[in-house]
């Protein structure tokens, strides 16, 4: 639980960058459906850019969550098979988390995010691979 805590945190410190750079279109503001966030800060929008992990509504901590845990067993899964950690990881391993998110998230994706992996601009791919690499690190750094 630490160690998908840990890659959900550097994801969404990533993220942020990308929220926080103006060049990137990226949208920030999202909705909660977690009423003690709302009640807390008198609305249901989320300014992603602005919060760490911790302080995210526990939806979107789930949603960083469930990332992190599909790219640290994509992670074991190569280890076991022997298979690098390369950049052909990363980008497979990309592919399955964005197919996995439109799976959980179809109905509020945007058009662009409905296509495949492959169809995505650089900066929505990028949003993958932060799961992918975050993993990667992690696995290394106790390994």
């Amino acid at each position: 639980e630490s160690m998908i805590a840990a890659i959900a945190s550097r994801a969404q410190e990533d993220f942020r960058e990308i929220y926080l750079n103006p060049e990137s279109g990226a949208r920030r503001i999202k909705t909660t459906k977690d009423g003690a966030w709302i009640k807390q800060h008198g609305t249901d929008q989320v300014d992603m850019a602005t919060l760490d992990y911790q302080g995210l509504p526990l939806d979107w901590q789930l949603e960083r969550k469930i990332g992190a845990q599909i790219a640290i067993d994509a992670v074991l899964e190569a280890v076991r098979s022997g298979s690098p950690l390369d950049e052909n990881f990363i980008e497979a391993t990309a592919d399955l988390l964005h197919n996995k998110w439109l799976e959980r998230n179809k109905a509020r994706a945007t058009e662009i995010e409905k296509g495949s992996y492959a169809s995505l601009p650089k900066n929505e791919k990028e949003k993958d691979r932060f799961f992918a690499r975050a993993a990667i690190e992690a696995y290394q750094s106790t390994n």
